[in-house]
């Protein structure tokens, strides 16, 4: 069970919302809109003050709230808004459709700014700080950087070993006495035919005029 809401001394309630409060406060905003805040719980029935409605409405009652996990994306808006808007998440909040400013907020709170930490970054300023970078990540990843390097390396040298074993290997294995192949024929007599006809010398007694 919940904690049952107290009043305070002009005999307005407080604490959490009950589910009949939640419909008269919906009903009444669909009929005739928000309005001036000060004046609906009164229009609405309500014993609630201006405020605890406002803030009902905008932060949990609202039609077009986005629920569930920040996207990548929203995370960057919300950092680029926070560093020239600093902690006016209302603000904040106006350029990010469906996200309410209690909860941009809290995922600040809880998720981006030890985020920013972690990077090195002071979430209020926003400028780099080596105080607040977190080494042990940079040297595991340095570390890894080094280890694929190295990997890489290896695996290279393997590679031109194995390169001049095969070539010494083929080159030990052939020899001019080795039959060759049709195709090595083939090729064989074409390159002496073509020497042959290199070597063609033209006679001296041939009269270039009678073959025109």
């Amino acid at each position: 069970m919940g904690r049952t809401p107290s009043s305070d001394k002009n005999g307005l309630k407080k604490g959490p919302w009950t589910p009949e409060e939640d419909q008269k406060l919906i009903q009444y905003i669909q009929v005739h809109g928000p309005g001036n805040w000060r004046n609906l719980p009164k229009n609405a029935g309500l014993q609630r003050c201006g405020k605890s409605c406002r803030l009902r409405w905008t932060n949990y009652l609202r039609p077009d709230i986005r629920r569930g996990r920040f996207s990548f994306e929203e995370e960057e808006t919300i950092i680029q808004l926070h560093s020239v808007l600093g902690n006016k998440w209302s603000a904040i909040a106006a350029r990010l459709p469906g996200r309410t400013d209690n909860e941009i907020k809290n995922y600040w709170n809880t998720h981006i700014r030890k985020r920013l930490l972690r990077m090195g970054i002071d979430p209020v300023t926003h400028s780099p700080r080596l105080d607040f970078l977190d080494l042990s990540s940079l040297f595991n990843s340095t570390q890894l950087n080094l280890s694929s390097l190295l990997g890489l390396q290896a695996l290279s040298l393997n590679n031109n070993n194995n390169n001049n074993i095969n070539n010494n290997q083929n080159s030990q294995n052939f020899s001019f006495d080795t039959p060759l192949s049709g195709a090595e024929e083939e090729k064989e007599s074409y390159c002496s035919n073509f020497n042959n006809f290199m070597k063609f010398e033209i006679p001296e007694s041939l009269n270039f005029d009678d073959l025109l």
